[in-house]
């Protein structure tokens, strides 16, 4: 009876494994497909010689390249705010004393983690407006959608180091005391590089989040046509890009351009997943 409930199982998993591989290889089969007639035109530049499109000297009217620099430099940027901030959180929670505080600290990371994105597309939006009081200049921009991507894939970093803190061997704590290490010294030349896979998978989770929310975006300076971004004026992005263009298409070959945006987005995510986990083994090698 157990060797058959075990080689049931086996041909279970084994089956989903297998109808998840041809789940993905035929989405991302149709998704060629459809892309394939704006594929066999010039999808990333348009008619712009390519290093005017690089440098910005000349619009780029009916390519991508506009959309991936702003995707690039919002994941960027969004990544790098939320890094830090998310460590220390999650060392903060890992290390503070059990209480009352500390509790509420960590329901609000978990709430964090749970809030919808519209959500905090709608506080960079109303904080704009807040502050237009102060400096009528005020904008939605790069920056400020920056700043809300970031505090929607935080939680991410500080979960990933909070919960691989509290699960270090007690020997490690133990011979750090035994060296007469003191707290921060023990954190950050014993701890923090045994748990540095776990923060890299953190990072690799936000990467994800970053690359693909439109939501947020939506609301905090994402628009159709902007050209190059700027730290603090508006910009475009791959996802905005797929949603206006799968709403509003003229012909085929415009939503065609659509489905290409799809295949960037998806190189894009997947080439910044890669790279993190060649800066992770790299990390582990050291």
């Amino acid at each position: 009876m157990r060797r058959i409930i075990e080689s049931a199982l086996t041909v279970l998993a084994t089956t989903a494994a297998v109808m998840l591989l041809l789940t993905v290889t035929g989405l991302l089969g149709f998704v060629v497909w459809q892309a394939w007639p704006a594929l066999q035109t010039g999808w990333l530049f348009g008619d712009t010689p390519v290093w005017a499109a690089l440098t910005g000297a000349e619009p780029v009217w009916d390519g991508l390249w506009p959309a991936l620099a702003g995707s690039l430099c919002l994941v960027g940027l969004s990544v790098t705010l939320a890094l830090p901030l998310g460590v220390a959180t999650g060392i903060w929670q890992a290390e503070a004393p059990p209480g009352v505080w500390s509790r509420l600290q960590r329901s609000l990371i978990d709430l964090l983690a749970g809030m919808p994105s519209i959500v905090m597309g709608l506080f960079g939006f109303v904080l704009i407006l807040l502050l237009r009081r102060l400096w009528p200049a005020a904008n939605t921009s790069l920056m400020l959608a920056s700043l809300c991507v970031a505090l929607l894939v935080l939680p991410y970093m500080a979960l990933a180091t909070r919960s691989a803190l509290a699960q270090l061997p007690h020997r490690l704590r133990d011979t750090a005391d035994a060296l007469g290490l003191s707290r921060r010294q023990a954190m950050w030349h014993v701890f923090l590089p045994a748990i540095r896979r776990d923060i890299m998978g953190g990072v690799v989770l936000a990467l994800g989040r970053a690359a693909e929310d439109v939501a947020v975006i939506l609301l905090t300076g994402a628009v159709a046509s902007a050209g190059l971004p700027h730290w603090f004026g508006k910009f475009e992005a791959l996802p905005f890009f797929i949603m206006v263009k799968a709403n509003e298409y003229r012909d085929e070959m415009d939503l065609a351009r659509a489905f290409v945006a799809a295949l960037l987005l998806l190189g894009l995510a997947g080439g910044l997943v890669g790279v993190a986990r060649r800066l992770e083994r790299k990390m582990l090698e050291s």
